[in-house]
């Protein structure tokens, strides 16, 4: 296109009439597609039990799985140690040792994002990292405290001992677990953080199976139990603690990804 052409474009663009401007149509049109957009979006809203399914699914049914097969397979375990000739004191430490193993199983779901360096994609979705987090500690919390009643039950059938006793020797271990998983998490924000929660854990299981196999009878006399009872509320207070700074940690990466993009 020449000079000659371009020009006569030009100028025929700039004499062609244009329609009058009614800002008032204009200013109706705008505020009805906010309207419809509003409406659009309230009849897709999820509601919380729907929210909480979709995040149900989201957990594999491996973890579920193996879960269920750390509960029946201390249970197997267990009925075997019953003609023990030490029989109740260690097959209660026994049991204690299915608390971190079943936190083990949870430490993947919670650290994929980081692992598989899947955290931008679950930054762009609608719902806040900080909700998404929360949601599924609860869930997968929720399993094991399932998983560790049910072993309670099993033990109250077997062994002469109060089943509100069998739940605190089996819940210290598991917050324990959970409070030292936490705070790795809270500080360590690395795709290796779930192996330094796995090896945390891991120590923890040793741990017990050394004083379970040394006969620690010390630790479940009557007379200790009010310290059994002095940790499950100082784990449970530091669980509440470490959980509001993995809170914070999620809107610290929330408002850095807003600042990047």
């Amino acid at each position: 296109m020449n000079k000659k052409q371009r020009h006569s474009i030009v100028t025929t663009l700039r004499n062609y009439p244009s329609f009058p401007v009614d800002r008032e149509w204009i200013e109706e049109t705008s505020h009805g597609a906010a309207v419809e957009l509003h409406q659009a979006q309230a009849t897709r809203r999820t509601s919380f039990t729907e929210f909480y399914k979709a995040q149900l699914y989201f957990i594999s049914w491996k973890v579920w799985a193996l879960q269920l097969l750390i509960v029946a397979g201390m249970g197997v375990l267990l009925h075997n140690f019953i003609n023990h000739p030490q029989g109740n004191v260690q097959i209660v430490m026994l049991a204690s040792i299915s608390a971190p193993l079943l936190v083990i199983t949870g430490i993947q779901t919670l650290t994929r994002s980081l692992t598989f360096h899947m955290l931008e994609i679950e930054l762009s979705t609608r719902y806040m990292l900080e909700k998404l987090t929360l949601v599924r500690m609860s869930l997968l919390g929720i399993a094991d405290l399932i998983g560790l009643i049910l072993l309670a039950l099993l033990l109250n059938m077997w062994i002469q001992t109060g089943i509100w006793s069998l739940l605190l020797y089996l819940l210290v271990p598991f917050n324990i677990a959970c409070l030292g998983s936490l705070w790795l998490l809270n500080r360590i924000r690395t795709s290796n953080c779930g192996y330094y929660c796995l090896l945390y854990c891991a120590l923890l299981v040793i741990v017990q199976i050394i004083f379970t196999f040394n006969y620690s009878f010390s630790l479940f006399l009557s007379s200790v139990t009010g310290l059994w009872q002095v940790l499950l509320v100082l784990s449970t207070v530091g669980i509440v603690y470490e959980t509001r700074g993995v809170c914070r940690t999620c809107r610290s990466l929330e408002t850095a990804s807003r600042i990047q993009f």
